[in-house]
């Protein structure tokens, strides 16, 4: 019975969509559409985007046509973006150009006659932009476009470079009604695939086909396919036949997905699924792989003349390196004192690349590098000091996860170093005056990394060993106009950093009041003794603060987070579809020890609160008790582990629930009569 559900269910869904595929064909039900009922805050939907890839061979050589269809109601005022449409493409200055062709987009809107304004975009209303030497795009607006309008395009994109097999996009930032994608491959043809994101396939199939082409022998002209099918020798004009396999997939009523708390890279959490050439094997012949294995990556690498290569001693670095680790004897002190050098001296360049495009010894006189050359220069003078250190490929957050099954070194974006000192390894990235050596950036906390050298470790998880914790220690001292108190805190890990980068050691009181505590009229930092002697230890710091109230009542409300804390649950979501990744695991504490004066009691104090997750992932407790005229809070708050999945985001959102509602929680005073 399931069985004949799904297949008339399929069945169903190929008609309704076999209807609005037709491009000018909208539906009246499209055009009077108002909301999204399954989204009503969005501001646009797709109502269906399908693609078709085909390789096959023409003009005596294999050609890929890459064909899209996409038709999206516009909803608000803000979904009228989705009218501006870029399609990328290789331009003439590229080894092997691309052509985009058939370009059709229009409008349509319901008007009030009941009569339906059609808009196109001609030839004179698109354009071409030359982005690079290789690359341009071709750019148009579609016309007419207003609230409850549709918009419509299709194009075709043509490539004799089989390597160039597109990914497919199920998911976007709106939400998609559906989307379809096929591909016919010919036998010869060998593309690994991985579908990435968290929706499941509605339709998932493949079917066997059989075709044919003319292969057309030239003499002056030999092609690889005639010498490897025309076995027999012709010289003329002859079909071939040939199987492949059609692949179909199909996802229905996939939500946006939008920026929000705890992500990483958009990617990493549409739906999609990637092609990647593996290998092409014609008839009688040798197989040609053009996928390698990682140790063919790691060699090429270290073989690559704006990567390994790079890797040279110069008198710059040498001397510079000498000058450094002058007078000290620890490879560790060697170590820090090396990578201090280079975050002084470089400035990073705000860019990300994984090749140093200029000799290190370059780069450093100018002072000025992408992320991989400063770390380079980095390995080169810790090696210059008799330390191991080699460089390690990462993709950082931003860019993506790397996927294993692709060998390619197009997803890495980076370079860190990897140092070994006797038992100890250290992860290094030297961009960035405000870290330590033991602290990576938290951007390249994506997974594992890649040493690039001649040994046998190939993967390196990509973690700091240092603690991110912050520790507040808060003594409050009630009075009849107000209150006085200290506060001792201790941060290490990205607590510590934050406060290097935030605090304005020009204004230190100032910046204190700003970045610390609650906004309140009234209240003032009085003096602060600040101890950051060393980056790559805690960074402590004692305030003594006050706060004047006028009020006079006989009852007073008192939240004891007068310490800048969120107060709002940041998962707003019903449900969320992807996971909640956070950048590190950390741990907060705060112990408040309060007194009131004489002839004051306490009418209520929030009360204690436990909330744990499973498995020991995180938890809230606070902890309260009241001893005369004293009352002791101690708050904790902790993530033990990077990454919940959407089946996971119910509890999450509830333990931030329970956190925001007791951070909000008042201690009530009142005056004894």
């Amino acid at each position: 019975m399931k069985k004949l559900t799904i297949a008339v269910l399929l069945l169903f869904t190929t008609a309704l969509q076999a209807q609005t595929y037709k491009f000018g064909k909208v539906p009246k039900e499209q055009l009077e559409m108002t909301v999204y009922e399954k989204d009503s805050t969005a501001s646009a939907v797709v109502l269906f985007s399908v693609g078709e890839t085909n390789l096959d061979y023409r003009n005596n050589e294999f050609r890929l046509s890459i064909k899209r269809h996409v038709r999206i109601k516009i909803l608000t005022d803000e979904g009228l973006e989705e009218g501006d449409v870029s399609i990328f493409f290789r331009n003439e200055g590229a080894y092997e150009p691309q052509e985009v062709k058939n370009i059709k987009a229009e409008s349509y809107t319901l008007q009030e006659n009941g009569k339906i304004k059609k808009e196109s975009v001609g030839r004179r209303d698109r354009y071409t932009e030359r982005l690079s030497e290789r690359y341009s795009e071709v750019k148009f607006t579609i016309p007419g476009l207003k609230k409850g309008s549709v918009m419509e395009y299709s194009y075709e994109l043509n490539s004799n470079n089989p390597l160039d097999f597109p990914d497919w996009y199920f998911q976007d930032d709106i939400p998609v009604i559906y989307s379809e994608y096929k591909a016919k491959i010919p036998e010869w043809f060998n593309y690994l695939t991985v579908t990435r994101g968290f929706e499941k396939f509605d339709v998932s199939q493949q079917n066997v086909y059989t075709g044919n082409f003319t292969v057309r022998e030239t003499q002056d002209q030999q092609q690889v396919t005639t010498s490897v099918i025309n076995t027999a020798g012709q010289r003329s004009d002859y079909r071939v036949n040939f199987n492949g396999t059609e692949y179909i997939y199909a996802m229905n009523d996939l939500p946006a997905i939008k920026d929000e708390p705890y992500m990483k890279a958009t990617v990493d959490y549409l739906s999609h699924i990637r092609y990647q050439l593996e290998s092409i094997q014609f008839p009688n012949q040798r197989k040609n792989n053009y996928l390698g294995s990682w140790g063919g990556l790691v060699y090429n690498l270290l073989e690559d003349e704006d990567y390994g290569d790079r890797l040279r001693s110069s008198k710059e670095l040498t001397d510079a390196t000498t000058s450094a680790v002058e007078g000290l004897e620890t490879d560790l002190d060697k170590l820090i004192a090396v990578y201090n050098h280079v975050k002084e001296v470089m400035e990073w360049d705000e860019y990300y690349g994984l090749y140093a495009f200029d000799p290190l010894k370059d780069i450093y006189t100018e002072g000025t590098g992408n992320g991989t050359a400063i770390n380079l220069i980095l390995i080169q003078m810790l090696r210059e000091a008799g330390i191991e250190a080699h460089p390690v490929a990462i993709s950082t957050r931003t860019n993506g996860e790397v996927i294993t099954l692709f060998p390619l070194a197009g997803q890495f974006n980076h370079t860190i170093a990897y140092v070994e000192i006797g038992e100890e390894t250290y992860l290094l990235d030297a961009k960035g005056e405000h870290r330590p050596y033991n602290l990576l950036p938290s951007e390249v906390l994506n997974g594992r990394g890649i040493i690039i050298y001649e040994g046998e470790k190939l993967w390196i998880p990509l973690e700091n060993k240092s603690k991110n914790s912050l520790v507040h220690m808060l003594n409050i001292d009630i009075t009849e106009d107000g209150f006085t108190g200290t506060l001792n805190s201790n941060t290490k890990g990205y607590y510590a950093l934050g406060n290097r980068v935030s605090f304005d050691l020009d204004d230190l009181n100032g910046s204190i009041q700003e970045e610390i505590f609650e906004e309140m009229e009234g209240f003032s930092v009085d003096s602060t003794i600040i101890n950051k002697d060393k980056l790559d230890e805690s960074f402590d710091y004692t305030v003594h603060f006050s706060y004047k109230d006028d009020s006079q009542s006989n009852i007073r409300y008192f939240n004891p987070m007068i310490m800048h804390a969120d107060k709002e649950n940041p998962f707003t979501l019903e449900e969320r579809t992807f996971p909640v990744d956070y950048n590190y695991t950390f741990s907060e504490n705060m112990i408040i020890n309060i007194t009131i004066p004489e002839g004051w009691v306490f009418d209520e104090a929030p009360k204690s609160v436990l909330h744990r997750l499973p498995e020991k992932a995180g938890d809230f407790r606070r902890i309260t008790q009241v001893n005369g005229n004293k009352v002791s809070i101690n708050y904790r708050f902790r993530i033990n582990k990077n990454r919940f999945m959407p089946t996971e985001y119910g509890i999450i959102k509830e333990l931030y629930e329970v956190l925001a509602a007791s951070l909000k929680d008042n201690i009530v005073l009142k005056k004894e009569s």
